[in-house]
C-alpha cells in the first residue's frame, strides 16, 4: 500500500494505492466521514464510489462505508481524499500530527485483504515514529489497529532514550519529565518481569510518543512497541499511570475489547499498576488513584450487560471490584487473580472464575461473580 500524504492547516490530503494478490470484482471499505473522496480509479480506469451507509463504529469516529465497482475485475485501486480528521487522539498541527485507527484516516475493514506495509511520501521534513526512512520515503508496517501515523517536525523533535525505551516529544518544557519517565518505565518493567508476572519481556525496544502541546488531554493507549500519551508525566503519579498501566497491557490483554469482557483487560492492567505502587512504597499514589475510582464508580452501570455490549466505565467499575477483593483477601489474592488471567488461553470471565475456583480461590471468585452485576 502506497500513500502520499500532505497537510495544509488542519486538513489531510491523501492518495492511497492498494494492490491485491488476485483481481477482485468489487471493493468495500470505511473511511472517516469528514474525509471527502475526490477520485477513485481501478487499474487506471475511473470509478464512482457508492456510499452504502453511515455509522459510528465502537471507539471510532463516524464513518461512511463505500463500495467500488468498475464493470470488470481489478487488481489495483487508487483512492484520493482530503478533509479534516476527527476521532479520539487524532490531531493535525504544524509540528505534531497523529492519525490512528480511531480516526479511520486510511481505508479500513476492506472486503479484500491487502498488505498494510505503507510507503509514505510527502513527509520528508518529519520524523515518523516506528517508521524507517530511506532518504526520500518513509516505510511503516501497519496492522488493522496499528495504523498509527505519528510524526514530528524534525526541527522540533526531542528524544530521551534508555535501554528499553525512547521517548519522543516536541516541547522543551518536558525535558525533565521525559528523563524521569524513562526511569519509571525501567523500574516498572523490572517489577513486572521479576515480581508480578515473572515472565521475560520480549516486546523489544518501546517507543513513547508524547503529543503535548498539540493535545492537552485524552489519556493514553498502547500498541505493539508503542505507548501514545499526552505527556510522559508532569509528576510522579502521572508518570506511574502512563508507564505502569500501559505496559501492563503487554500481559493484561486478550479479552474482547468490544464487550463487557473488556473489564478483564482494563482491571488487571490497572491493578498491576496499583500493585507496583504498593510494592514500591508509593502508597500516596495508590490511595489517590483508588479514591478517584471510588468517586466515579457510582455513576457507571454494572460491568456485565444483558446483551454483551461494553458499558461505560468498565475500567473504573472493575478496579473498584478488585479493591473490594483486596480489602477482604489482600494483595496476594489480587496477584493470583491477575496471573491466572494472564495464563488463560480463552480470556473470558467464565474461564477466570473457573480457574480461580480450581486453584482454591472459590470465595474470591464468588465476590467477583456477584460484583459483576452490582451498580
Amino acid at each position: 500500500m502506497n500513500i502520499a500524504l500532505h497537510f495544509e492547516g488542519e486538513k489531510l490530503f491523501a492518495e492511497t494505492e492498494i494492490s491485491f494478490d488476485e483481481n477482485v470484482p468489487e471493493l468495500s471499505f470505511i473511511l472517516n466521514s469528514g474525509l471527502e473522496i475526490s477520485g477513485v480509479s481501478c487499474d487506471e480506469k475511473s470509478a464512482e464510489p457508492t456510499i452504502e451507509t453511515v455509522y459510528e463504529p465502537l471507539f471510532c469516529a463516524e464513518v461512511k462505508k463505500y463500495s467500488v465497482k468498475c464493470g470488470s475485475d481489478f487488481g489495483r485501486v487508487k483512492i484520493c481524499y482530503s478533509g479534516k480528521i476527527s476521532g479520539w487522539h487524532n490531531i493535525i498541527t504544524d509540528d505534531i500530527i497523529e492519525l490512528n485507527r480511531y480516526g479511520v484516516w486510511l481505508p479500513c475493514e476492506m472486503s479484500c485483504e491487502a498488505e498494510r506495509f505503507l510507503t509514505v511520501s510527502g513527509c520528508e521534513d518529519y520524523f515518523l515514529v516506528k517508521g524507517e526512512f530511506d532518504g526520500s520515503l518513509w516505510h511503516y508496517s501497519a496492522g488493522e489497529w496499528d495504523m498509527n501515523i505519528i510524526i514530528y517536525r524534525k526541527s522540533k523533535l526531542q528524544t530521551v532514550s534508555g535501554k528499553y525505551i525512547s521517548i519522543y516529544y516536541a516541547d522543551n518544557s518536558l525535558n525533565e519529565a521525559a528523563d524521569f519517565s524513562k526511569n519509571i518505565f525501567e523500574d516498572v518493567l523490572d517489577y513486572y518481569t521479576k515480581e508480578l508476572f515473572r515472565k521475560e519481556y520480549s516486546g523489544g525496544h518501546m517507543e513513547m510518543a508524547c503529543l503535548y502541546p498539540a493535545l492537552t488531554s485524552g489519556g493514553a493507549y498502547k500498541r505493539d512497541g508503542l505507548i501514545v500519551c499526552i505527556s510522559p508525566g508532569t509528576d510522579e503519579k502521572e508518570a506511574v499511570g502512563v508507564n505502569a498501566h500501559e505496559m501492563a497491557h503487554t500481559w493484561c490483554s486478550g479479552a474482547d475489547v468490544g464487550s463487557w469482557e473488556d473489564w478483564l483487560n482494563e482491571t488487571t492492567a490497572e491493578w498491576s499498576m496499583l500493585l507496583y505502587c504498593l510494592d514500591r512504597n508509593k502508597t500516596e499514589i495508590f490511595d489517590a488513584m483508588i479514591a478517584e475510582h471510588m468517586e466515579k464508580s457510582p455513576g457507571f452501570p454494572p460491568i456485565k450487560t444483558a446483551d454483551g455490549s461494553r458499558p461505560e466505565g468498565v475500567h473504573t467499575k472493575g478496579t473498584v471490584l478488585f479493591y473490594k477483593l483486596y480489602k477482604t483477601f489482600g494483595a496476594e489474592t489480587i496477584k493470583s487473580a491477575i496471573r491466572i488471567f494472564v495464563g488463560l488461553e480463552a480470556k473470558t470471565t467464565e474461564k477466570l472464575l473457573a480457574e480461580m475456583r480450581a486453584q482454591g480461590l472459590s470465595e474470591s471468585a464468588g465476590v467477583l461473580e456477584k460484583g459483576l452485576a452490582q451498580k
